[in-house]
């Protein structure tokens, strides 16, 4: 979501964010029985599944951090900005930052956040972003959270120090963090912020939680 100093170190969490050719099918499959006249995806990333969340509402937003929806890099394909590119594809909908999200006052029916919280090194941004989300929901609306309970490639990252749910890694490209949300961490996470989970299943290496307000 945004960049993070820990201990002297800078994690650039952008840089975690996939593109839309390393999408789950798994997920864009659930996501596709879905529907909703007004959706947020909280933590858009490089629009991985922008595509499918485009096709199951009419009026979506994108939201990240300013860094990661206004700086040039490729998306589908084009060498744009995320923001550029919902202005140029989507009709309807349009970006927010993160920076931004305090003053953001639209209420949704369905809001989702995709491999978001196990990119969150800080638990004040994690518990924040979930406050977000419960307040940006309509009261009759529903939250999807998509998490891995497991990954085949984290066995690199525990060499790193640990940190929250995972732990943080050195590598080519600077300083990362990665972690583990289970069930469990998600469902406990929820509940303390006022949601009622509606059900929560693994599939493969992710977990699925619906919620809404308890």
């Amino acid at each position: 979501m945004v960049r993070y100093k820990i201990d002297g170190i800078t994690i650039r969490s952008e840089n975690a964010a996939k593109p839309c050719n390393q999408k789950s099918q798994r997920v864009d499959s659930y996501l596709c029985t879905l529907s909703a006249e007004t959706l947020l995806d909280f933590g858009c990333g490089k629009l991985r599944y922008s595509d499918t969340l485009v096709k199951i509402s009419p009026r979506v937003t994108f939201l990240d951090s300013l860094v990661q929806i206004n700086r040039e890099q490729l998306i589908r394909g084009e060498r744009t900005t995320v923001a550029n590119y919902i202005r140029q594809n989507y009709p309807n909908c349009h970006a927010v930052s993160y920076e931004d999200v305090k003053q953001h006052a639209l209420k949704y029916d369905l809001i989702t956040c995709t491999n978001v919280l196990s990119a969150i090194p800080c638990e004040k941004i994690l518990r924040d972003v979930i406050s977000h989300i419960f307040r940006l929901l309509k009261s009759n609306g529903m939250a999807v959270f998509v998490n891995q309970h497991r990954s085949s490639y984290f066995k690199r990252y525990e060499s790193g120090s640990r940190r929250l749910f995972g732990h943080i890694h050195k590598g080519a490209r600077g300083y990362s963090y990665y972690g583990i949300v289970g069930q469990n961490e998600i469902e406990e996470l929820l509940k303390n912020t006022g949601f009622r989970v509606l059900r929560s299943w693994r599939a493969g290496e992710s977990t699925f939680t619906e919620a809404t307000h308890a």
